[in-house]
């Protein structure tokens, strides 16, 4: 887990894992926080468990770092992570992901369901589309993705793909990572038999633009960093066209563009174009990669069944 300043959020995604029955397990905390968390931690406060592991470094890292840090230094073969404002749904949740992995040898990823906190209703907006469209985020499937609210990967995977890109700093880094996952030959299940509660606490969040800002960057970034030129030069006119529209403001257009070229060398060197044979699983199951990624499927958006609001869920998420 990834942390800052939410000791009391923190405190309940750490109960939801030491409650489950799978043995052994550890708890990796990495914290940039600068109020009193670390004392939940201290002899004979709280978490004063053998099991609990409490790492805490000035500044504040992006999420992206904080995972890497944390993933080096768990001993486990198979990593889990959960936001610090998630929370388990159930004791048994490790206990399901060792099943599965143990039950699907090239699944290097599993997806985890997310539900609203306070509502218990599927969170559409952080689950990664099925591949059909009738079907509904109830019943497991081969994704094109995960999200990081809640996911679990073997070791062996992360250690053969890379870590985060750290440069992503806030949002899209596990699509990142998805590319090579794919790449790699893995895949990813999504997983409704493993689901966290997510509050998505608005404490220590940064500021709406420039979080928005930040994905439509990121985005862009994507397709530099993992895609043919003639998906980055769509993604970038998308996207910027996106940007703009989000914020309506021309001025995080370019505040967009400045951390592009500021980023430029960095995002460059980490070009690693995939395989036409990994574009083809993720075309064929109509999600994420249709023309560009990250953009939903037409047909999520103008199709039957449609929601065109999909285009503008960061508005809301």
């Amino acid at each position: 887990m990834a942390t800052y300043n939410r000791p009391d959020d923190l405190s309940e995604a750490i109960e939801s894992v030491l409650e489950q029955t799978y043995e052994p397990i550890e708890v990796v905390v990495i914290s940039n926080s600068t109020d009193h968390t670390s004392t939940l931690f201290d002899e004979g406060g709280r978490f004063d468990d053998p099991r609990v592991h409490y790492h805490e470094f000035p500044g504040r890292m992006g999420v992206p770092e904080a995972r890497n840090v944390g993933y080096d230094l768990a001993s486990g073969e198979i990593l889990v992570t959960i936001d610090d404002d998630a929370v388990l749904t159930s004791d048994d949740a490790t206990e399901n992901v060792i099943r599965l992995f143990e039950s699907h040898p090239d699944v290097g990823v599993l997806a985890f369901q997310c539900r609203d906190y306070r509502t218990d209703e599927v969170n559409l907006h952080e689950t990664p589309d099925p591949p059909r469209f009738d079907m509904t985020p109830t019943e497991p499937y081969r994704a094109t993705n995960f999200v990081g609210v809640g996911n679990a990967i073997r070791r062996e995977v992360f250690e053969l793909v890379g870590d985060y890109p750290e440069d992503f700093v806030y949002g899209f880094e596990e699509m990142d990572l998805s590319f090579r996952v794919h790449e790699s030959g893995y895949d990813i299940l999504f997983t409704p038999e493993v689901a966290v509660w997510h509050k998505k606490s608005p404490e220590a969040r940064r500021t709406d633009l420039e979080t928005q800002e930040r994905l439509v960057g990121n985005r862009i970034k994507l397709a530099i960093r993992n895609l043919p030129m003639r998906y980055v030069v769509v993604s970038t006119l998308l996207w910027s066209v996106y940007g703009l529209l989000l914020t309506r403001r021309p001025s995080s257009v370019v505040n967009i563009f400045r951390r592009l070229y500021d980023e430029r060398e960095t995002t460059l060197e980490a070009r690693n174009v995939v395989s036409p044979r990994t574009i083809r699983r993720i075309k064929s199951r109509k999600t994420m990669l249709y023309f560009w990624w990250y953009g939903p499927h037409p047909g999520r958006l103008f199709g039957r069944d449609g929601t065109p609001e999909r285009v503008f869920w960061e508005t809301s998420n």
